[in-house]
């Protein structure tokens, strides 16, 4: 069943592409909120998101290497949730029209380390 849920969302996420074994959302970044306030990113923090719809999984690339992620697809975008190796939670949602945010939700030394970064994706 699950690996039937995965195809169905992949397919709503990404839309259908003839003998395609990958899905991909390229995503910039260049807007960021953290509790100091508004900050233009130079450069803009890049993720990219690959989905294989031939094993099901869907991993994200960025600057720190890679790890799976679970994709998570409504009627007008979809959401890529990951939980890092130390328990934090980062989301990413995008729309249909490409407008993102990406939303890093940490707790580091007892400390809350928020923050959240609006921009742009484009899906090959």
């Amino acid at each position: 069943m699950r690996p039937l849920l995965f195809s169905l969302c992949t397919a709503l996420a990404f839309g259908s592409t003839a003998n395609a074994a990958t899905t991909s959302y390229t995503c910039k970044f260049s807007l960021g909120a953290s509790p100091t306030g508004l900050s233009k990113q130079s450069p803009p923090v890049e993720l990219r998101y690959v989905a294989d719809s031939t094993t099901g999984k869907t991993y994200l690339l960025g600057n720190a290497g890679s790890s799976e992620v679970q994709a998570i697809a409504n009627k007008d975008g979809v959401s890529f949730v990951e939980i890092t190796a130390s328990g934090n939670v980062m989301v990413t949602a995008i729309t249909k029209s490409g407008e993102a945010v990406h939303s890093r939700n940490g707790i580091m030394f007892n400390e809350l380390v928020p923050s959240q970064y609006y921009g742009k994706c484009v899906r090959q």
